[in-house]
């Protein structure tokens, strides 16, 4: 008895080189297959949520366009502005004066 405890062969064919490129040409066409496939997967949740959000954002841009109408919106805005800085320089209960003075505020467009 040889000493072939771990020697033993699992595949016992031959190929030719044919059939070898067959196969490589088969797996090759597989591959890029599925990734058409998922291409077009990815292009038709690209369309489909597009158009959600197309219309999510022709809301949004009504909604703007009515706040930016009013002028009184720039006051409140202001008023709002002036209180935030108040709270933040506010310590103890007490009110501080602020290091800074606010001159002029003016809208961006």
């Amino acid at each position: 008895m040889t000493n072939t405890l771990f020697a033993f062969k699992l595949f016992e064919f031959q190929m030719s080189l044919g059939d070898a490129a067959i196969i490589a040409l088969l797996g090759l066409l597989i591959v890029f297959a599925v990734l058409a496939v998922l291409v077009g997967l990815l292009t038709a949740f690209k369309a489909i949520f597009n158009i959600k959000i197309a219309k999510k954002s022709d809301t949004a841009k009504q909604s703007v366009a009515a706040q930016n109408d009013s002028a009184d919106d720039f006051d409140e805005i202001v008023a709002a502005i002036s209180a935030a800085i108040a709270c933040m320089n506010e310590q103890d209960g007490e009110t501080a004066s602020a290091p800074f003075v606010i001159k002029s505020i003016t809208q961006i467009k």
